[in-house]
C-alpha cells in the first residue's frame, strides 16, 4: 500500500482487504510495515479509510432499504449521510486529538505517525460497523470495536519515546477517542436532523 505507483480500483480494494486482514489477524507483523511506509495523510485516507467508510455507508443504505417495512429512499439517504459524516468527521477529530496528546505522553508529535495510528487502528471499528449494518441482528458484535485499542497499543509499541506505561495509557486514551468521537458526532447529527 505504500508504493507511489497508481493503482486501479480493483487493486486498491485487494490491497485494502489484505491490509485489513493482516491488521485483524496479525497486527504485530503488519504494524512494522505500516511504520516503514512513506505515505501522506491523503494517501492513507484515499486508499484505506475512505473506501472503508464508503463500504459502511453502502452497508447502511442496503440495510435501511432491506430491513425497513416501507421503502423510504429519503430516510435511507439521511442515515447514510449521518453514518458517513460521523465516521469521517470522527476520524478527523480523532486524528487531531491523537496528534495533540502525543506531546503530553512524550512522543515526538508527527502528523503522519498520528494519522497512521488513527486510521489503521480505526479499521476494526469500520469492519464491525459494516457487519452490523448488513446484519443488524448481530449488533452485539460491536463490542469487538474495542479491538481498536489493541491495534493502537501494538502500533505504539514500536515508536520511540516514552516508557511502556505511558505507551499503554496513550493507547487507551487514543483508542477510546477513535471509538468515541464518531459515536458522539453521530448522536449530535441525529439530534440535529431528527431522523
Amino acid at each position: 500500500m505504500g508504493s507511489n505507483e497508481p493503482v486501479n480500483t480493483a487493486q486498491m480494494y485487494r490491497l485494502l482487504g489484505l491490509r485489513l486482514r493482516n491488521l485483524t489477524i496479525n497486527p504485530g507483523q503488519e504494524w512494522p510495515a505500516i511504520h516503514r511506509e512513506e505515505t501522506t495523510f491523503n494517501e492513507m485516507m484515499s486508499s484505506f479509510a475512505l473506501p472503508l467508510i464508503g463500504l459502511v455507508a453502502l452497508g447502511t443504505f442496503i440495510s435501511q432499504l432491506i430491513n425497513q417495512q416501507a421503502f423510504l429512499l429519503e430516510l435511507a439517504l439521511k442515515k447514510v449521510g449521518v453514518e458517513f459524516a460521523a465516521l469521517f468527521l470522527g476520524l478527523i477529530v480523532a486524528w487531531y486529538f491523537v496528534l495533540w496528546i502525543m506531546k503530553y505522553f512524550h512522543f515526538e508529535p508527527s502528523r503522519e505517525t498520528a494519522a497512521k495510528l488513527t486510521i489503521y487502528s480505526s479499521s476494526s471499528l469500520y469492519l464491525v460497523l459494516l457487519i452490523t449494518a448488513l446484519v443488524p441482528e448481530v449488533f452485539f458484535l460491536q463490542i469487538f470495536g474495542f479491538y481498536a485499542i489493541y491495534l493502537m497499543w501494538i502500533g505504539v509499541r514500536l515508536l520511540k519515546g516514552p516508557s511502556q506505561v505511558q505507551k499503554n495509557w496513550f493507547s487507551l486514551v487514543a483508542g477510546l477517542a477513535i471509538l468515541g468521537f464518531p459515536y458522539l458526532i453521530r448522536i449530535v447529527l441525529l439530534n440535529l436532523i431528527t431522523i
